[in-house]
């Protein structure tokens, strides 16, 4: 073989060994976007299903988003009372998507005497019922037939409602918040301030409600529970007694804030008997002014039971007060107040 053939041969081996690899190169390059293609994955594309009315349409599109991908699709709705899930605005930022549509159609439900007719979407006994603006109660049963009277009824299908005559029903009620009220001395009485605003709780009831002819006739509280705790209020109140009794007054008229007017005097006597009345604990103390006042803080009031009952709160001129006595001076000053202080004896009792 001579030199020159020898030489060929290489080349031409060479050639071949070359265009192998430029081929191999070639068909990568071309099955690349393919195999990216079919998995949906190819950049800014979406691989879309749409079921629509029993049948399925698939697209491969670069719609950014549901509203798009039906309309690169051809397929137009009444958004009006057609249904679209997922929701038609929603972006498109995955590589597959399933849209399912549902036509609205012409619905007869019968309910009773009730005979409505409705178009609507919706899928589920429940929420046909509530588009028709009914109660549909897990008790009650519903019953789907196809119109046997086209002309009466124009539509092909009807929703019969049988309702029970037991329901069960729940309710979300309110649940007050506490008042806490905090006394100051430092204000004048009629002070009043919120320094931690109440906010109502909810209670969420549960009742079996026996029903007759579409009317309630009774109910039953099978379970509650509260979902939300109530969060209490917490007052500051003025005590400070802007024309006070005193010893030295001796009786004085106080008017209220209502307008009544009072004729006050005051009495010391031990309180350890009456002091029980009221569920105070049967003790009370003397406040630095001389008043006795009890557990709570309320000065110790005689008064007359017929207007002013026994345990009752009153104004006094030396502050919020607690009837928990009476005397002979309440039938000639109904609406006079005896107040129990340490004045006379000064024995801190």
């Amino acid at each position: 073989m001579t030199r020159l053939t020898s030489h060929y041969m290489i080349m031409r081996a060479k050639g071949l060994f070359f265009g192998k690899i430029i081929g191999l190169a070639v068909l990568v390059a071309i099955a690349t976007p393919m195999v990216s293609f079919a998995d949906g994955k190819t950049s800014g594309e979406h691989l879309v299903r749409i079921y629509d009315r029993g049948e399925e349409k698939t697209i491969i599109t670069n719609a950014l988003t549901v509203r798009q991908a039906l309309r690169a699709a051809k397929i137009t709705i009444d958004e009006k009372i057609d249904t679209v899930e997922p929701n038609i605005d929603m972006e498109l930022t995955g590589a597959k998507y399933q849209v399912n549509i549902f036509r609205a159609r012409p619905i007869i439900i019968v309910d009773g005497n009730k005979r409505l007719k409705i178009t609507t979407a919706e899928q589920t006994p429940a929420l046909i019922a509530k588009a028709a603006g009914l109660t549909l109660y897990r008790e009650d049963k519903t019953h789907f037939t196809n119109s046997d009277d086209l002309l009466v009824n124009g539509v092909g299908l009807v929703m019969k409602i049988e309702r029970s005559k037991q329901r069960t029903i729940t309710e979300e009620v309110d649940v007050n918040f506490e008042i806490e009220q905090i006394k100051d001395d430092s204000q004048p009485i009629g002070f009043k301030s919120v320094k931690q605003l109440g906010e109502k709780g909810v209670r969420k009831v549960t009742y079996q409600v026996e029903v007759e002819n579409e009317r309630e006739i009774s109910r039953k509280e099978v379970a509650s529970e509260i979902t939300k705790q109530s969060k209490k209020q917490i007052e500051i109140i003025g005590t400070k007694p802007k024309n006070p009794l005193t010893k030295s007054k001796g009786a004085q008229i106080f008017t209220d804030s209502k307008g009544v007017a009072h004729r006050e005097t005051y009495y010391d006597l031990p309180m350890n008997i009456v002091i029980k009345a009221c569920g105070s604990g049967g003790t009370y103390t003397v406040r630095a002014d001389g008043a006795k006042v009890d557990k709570d803080g309320y000065i110790l009031v005689a008064a007359n039971y017929g207007n002013y009952p026994r345990c009752s709160v009153v104004e006094t001129s030396m502050g919020p007060g607690k009837v928990y006595d009476t005397g002979g001076f309440a039938a000639k000053h109904p609406h006079g107040f005896d107040l129990a202080t340490d004045w006379t004896n000064g024995d801190g009792r």
